[in-house]
C-alpha cells in the first residue's frame, strides 16, 4: 500500500443500531475499490470485518475493524463498529480517532435506540457526519419518511445529495444531485435522469445548492445576486459546510447489492474533512498543555485506541498518529508508562490482513505487534519530548458474574487470562470479592460477558 499525505487521508467511522449494514457496506466499498475480488457475506462469514470466531458463529460486530480503501488517489480509513450497545467501548475508540462519523439508518427501522446512543458518542466528539439510509432494497424501504424521521429525532440540517432511483426490489440506483445525473447499478453508470424524476430532482438540488453556498460568504453573495453556483463551487461551499458540522448529507445505497457505493466512495472523497481540515489536538507536555498540529515537522504524537491479541503474532496495538511521522524500527516513548518501546514493522490492518509499510503520516492509523508496556489509552512520542493525549472514556460496569475455573490446572491460567481479557477490552473489569471469596467478572451487559468467558 502507498503512501498518503495528510490531505489524502480521510478517517471514517462508521456507527448505526445492530444489523443496519455497517460491516456490508465496507465489503462493498473494498470489493469496489477493488481491494477484494468478491463481497463476502455476514450469514456465511466470509467478510473482511468480521473475522473473529464469536463473530462468525453470531453474524454480528463484537470488535472494531479497521479497512483502508484506497479510491481517486486518497486513503479512507474506515473503521466498522458493532451496533449492540453491550460493546459501546468499541464505538467509544473508534469515534475518538475518526475525522467523520458515518452514520447508517436502516429504511424500515428508522431511526432506532443504537441511532441516539452513536449520535450522541459523535456529538461528544464534535464530529462531522454523514447519514447512509441503507438497505434501500429491502422490502418496505421508504427513503421520505426516513429522511422526515431523522429531521424529527435530530435537530440537524440534513440535505439529500442523492436521491433513489426505485425502491424494495426495483431499487436500481441514485440521482446525484450535485451532477445532476442517474447513477445507476454496481458500476454507477451515468445515465440521464428518468424523466418521472426529473422535477423532484430539480427541486431537491435547490437544497444542495443553497446549503453550499451558505458554506462560504463569496458562493453565499454570488447565489444571492441570482448567479449560478458551478459544480466546482458546489462541491467547495458543501464541503465547507460539512466540516464545521452545518451540515449533514444524507446518501443511499443497498451494500448487499453494492448500488451506490460508488458514489458514497466519491462524496467521502470530495466533502469529507482530512485530518488537516479538523485541526490540531490539545496535548499535555512538558510546560502544560500544547497543541499538536497535523504536520510532519510537529512533536510526535501517536494515541493507542485498541489493544487486541493476534494468534500469531501475539498483541496488536492499535493506534492512530496526530503529530509527527511514525516509522518501522524506531523507538518511542510512552508518557504513561515512562518506559522505551522498541517498535518493529508497523502495519496497516484490513480486517485481521496486516499489511506492512514504511512509515505512517500525520492523521494516519496503523499497529505494531509485541509492545511491553502500551495499553489502550497510552501516547507513544520522542522521549525529549513526552505528550500525552487524552484517551478514550469508558463507562463503568453495568453486569457482573462469578467465575471459577474447571479443574485445578485452570486454575493458575485463570488470573493470567482475566488480565488479558480486560487488556484488550477496557470496558471489561475483574476483582476478587473478600465477602465471598469470589472472582468477579464485570461488563456493559449479558452478551457481553458471555462472550468474554467464551473466549477465555
Amino acid at each position: 500500500m502507498k503512501e498518503y499525505t495528510t490531505d489524502r487521508i480521510r478517517n471514517i467511522v462508521l456507527l448505526g443500531h445492530g444489523s443496519s449494514g455497517k460491516t456490508s457496506l465496507v465489503e462493498a466499498m473494498l470489493y469496489t475499490s477493488g481491494a477484494i475480488n468478491r463481497m463476502g457475506r455476514v450469514d456465511e462469514g466470509t467478510t473482511v470485518t468480521d473475522y473473529d470466531e464469536e463473530e462468525v458463529r453470531r453474524h454480528i460486530s463484537l470488535s472494531l475493524a479497521l479497512a483502508p480503501v484506497e479510491w481517486r488517489d486518497h486513503k479512507l480509513n474506515v473503521i466498522d463498529t458493532p451496533g449492540y450497545t453491550d460493546f459501546i467501548g468499541e464505538v467509544i475508540s473508534g469515534t475518538l480517532v475518526a475525522d467523520l462519523a458515518l452514520v447508517l439508518v436502516d429504511p424500515v427501522g428508522g431511526v432506532e435506540v443504537g441511532t441516539e446512543v452513536v449520535w450522541k458518542e459523535a456529538d461528544k466528539h464534535g464530529l462531522p457526519r454523514f447519514v447512509v439510509i441503507n438497505k434501500m432494497n429491502r422490502e418496505n424501504a421508504d427513503f421520505d419518511k426516513t429522511l422526515r424521521n431523522l429531521r424529527e429525532v435530530f435537530d440537524r440540517n440534513f440535505v439529500p445529495l442523492q436521491l433513489p432511483i426505485g425502491a424494495e426490489g426495483n431499487f436500481a440506483g441514485v440521482v446525484d444531485l450535485v451532477r445532476m445525473q442517474a447513477l445507476m447499478g454496481p458500476e454507477g453508470e451515468e445515465e440521464e435522469i428518468p424523466a418521472d424524476m426529473r422535477s423532484e430532482a430539480e427541486e431537491a438540488r435547490i437544497q444542495v445548492v443553497e446549503a453550499a453556498a451558505e458554506g462560504d460568504d463569496e458562493l453565499l453573495e454570488k447565489y444571492l445576486e441570482g448567479e449560478e453556483l458551478s459544480e466546482e463551487e458546489i462541491r467547495r461551499g458543501l464541503r465547507l459546510a460539512v466540516c464545521v458540522g452545518d451540515v449533514v448529507p444524507v446518501l443511499v445505497t443497498a451494500a448487499t447489492a453494492n448500488v451506490g457505493t460508488r458514489a458514497l466512495l466519491d462524496a467521502l472523497v470530495d466533502f469529507g474533512p482530512s485530518p488537516s481540515d479538523r485541526g490540531p489536538v490539545k496535548a499535555e507536555g512538558p510546560a502544560g498543555e500544547e497543541e499538536i498540529e497535523p504536520t510532519e515537522t510537529a512533536p510526535l504524537a501517536a494515541l493507542v485506541f485498541k489493544t487486541a491479541a493476534d494468534p500469531y503474532v501475539g498483541k496488536l496495538t492499535y493506534f492512530r498518529v496526530y503529530g509527527g511521522v511514525l516509522e518501522s524500527d524506531t523507538r518511542v516513548w510512552n508518557s504513561r508508562a515512562e518506559a522505551e518501546e522498541r517498535l518493529g514493522t508497523l502495519y496497516v490492518m484490513r480486517g485481521k490482513e496486516q499489511i506492512p509499510v514504511q512509515r505512517l503520516r500525520p492523521g494516519d492509523i496503523g499497529a505494531v505487534a509485541k509492545l511491553t508496556h502500551t495499553l489502550t489509552g497510552d501516547t507513544l512520542c520522542d522521549r525529549g519530548h513526552p505528550l500525552r493525549l487524552p484517551g478514550p472514556e469508558f463507562p463503568a460496569p453495568l453486569f457482573a458474574v462469578a467465575v471459577r475455573p474447571k479443574s485445578k490446572a485452570d486454575q493458575a491460567k485463570m488470573a493470567p487470562t482475566l488480565a488479558r481479557i480486560c487488556e484488550e477490552d477496557p470496558t471489561l473489569r475483574w476483582r476478587q470479592e473478600p465477602s465471598t471469596k469470589e472472582t468477579i467478572l464485570e461488563g456493559m451487559g449479558e452478551a457481553h460477558v458471555e462472550i468474554a468467558v467464551r473466549r477465555m
